[in-house]
């Protein structure tokens, strides 16, 4: 009974877990006839994916694990890649295994076999075929490729990170064909994201080294646009600052602004005295008011002629 365990993109092989077990006339009875003791009745030597253990007659099959190496895969195409290899498993009784190498013969054992592929982010489909010409001999064809869950999240991300670097690149793009000065914060943001987008890449479940067709596709362009909308930021920021420096410095001595920003000066009215001549014909005033009146007359004119 075998158990797919791990499957390893850069070493190119996947791991098998087996549990084997003797049944029949291979298996030694107890004392209750018991066939399932799980001790060997003889020697038998097994073979699995080339790998050969020689078990001794009365002893118990241990578990083991085989790396089987693949065969055919794209590891580039992530998350689309696809695997496929084969591998054999053959058992064999002959009390003198130990001279298998010199021409001693070897009579095959029947087996049943039973391969679970059961990894995380990952479909693996077995198909048990007897080999054509072949006694005693098992071939497991393996097909292995992602999990529709892994591809799905993983065009999630590249989508995510698609629509940071364009939000990024269009506000860059905006700012500039408005000539609206740029703000720290918003650089901070910018450049955050350089930082960020790599995690990002690296949270897809199984991800390769960078270089991969996704990559190619997505993070490289992706980072791109995002240090050229940092750079761009920096640029509008400096050349901004630069000149509201330039508008907010005080004006020289001499100027039109000094001119206009100095105090007003006062100005002094001279006011002459005025003899103004009245007619008592005319006005119908007798001449006891009219004396009044053009005694109030000098006494005026005296004023003003002192203030003059």
């Amino acid at each position: 009974m075998g158990n797919v365990t791990n499957v390893d993109v850069a070493g190119f092989n996947f791991k098998v877990h087996f549990n084997a077990y003797p049944w029949g006339t291979y298996s030694l009875q107890d004392n209750s006839t018991n066939y399932a003791y799980n001790r060997l009745a003889s020697d038998v030597l097994l073979i699995v994916g080339g790998k050969q253990t020689a078990m001794k007659q009365g002893s118990i099959i241990p578990s083991f694990d085989i790396a089987i190496p693949i065969d055919v895969g794209q590891p580039n195409l992530y998350p689309f890649d696809k695997y496929k290899t084969y591998f054999d498993i053959a058992s064999y009784r002959n009390s003198f295994f130990k001279f298998v190498g010199n021409g001693a013969l070897l009579q095959s054992v029947p087996l049943v076999a039973g391969i679970v592929g059961a990894v995380q982010s990952w479909t693996v489909a077995l198909e048990i075929a007897n080999a054509g010409g072949t006694s005693g001999i098992i071939i497991v064809d393996t097909f292995i490729e992602r999990s529709w869950t892994t591809k799905f999240f993983s065009m999630i991300v590249v989508i995510i990170m698609w629509a940071l670097s364009l939000s990024a690149f269009t506000l860059t793009i905006t700012l500039w064909l408005r000539d609206r000065k740029v703000e720290p914060p918003t650089i901070s943001i910018t450049a955050s994201l350089l930082f960020a987008l790599p995690a990002l890449r690296n949270s897809q479940p199984g991800a390769p080294v960078i270089g991969s067709s996704v990559d190619v596709a997505g993070f490289m362009w992706n980072m791109v646009l995002v240090a050229v909308s940092c750079l761009l930021l920096i640029i509008n920021y400096i050349t901004k600052y630069k000149r509201d420096k330039v508008r907010s410095d005080p004006p020289i001595n001499g100027s039109s602004n000094t001119t206009l920003a100095s105090e007003p000066h006062s100005t002094v009215v001279k006011v002459t005295g005025m003899q103004p001549t009245y007619s008592p014909q005319e006005h119908g005033f007798s001449p006891h008011r009219n004396g009044q009146s053009q005694a109030m007359s000098n006494t005026q004119n005296t004023l003003y002629d002192s203030r003059s």
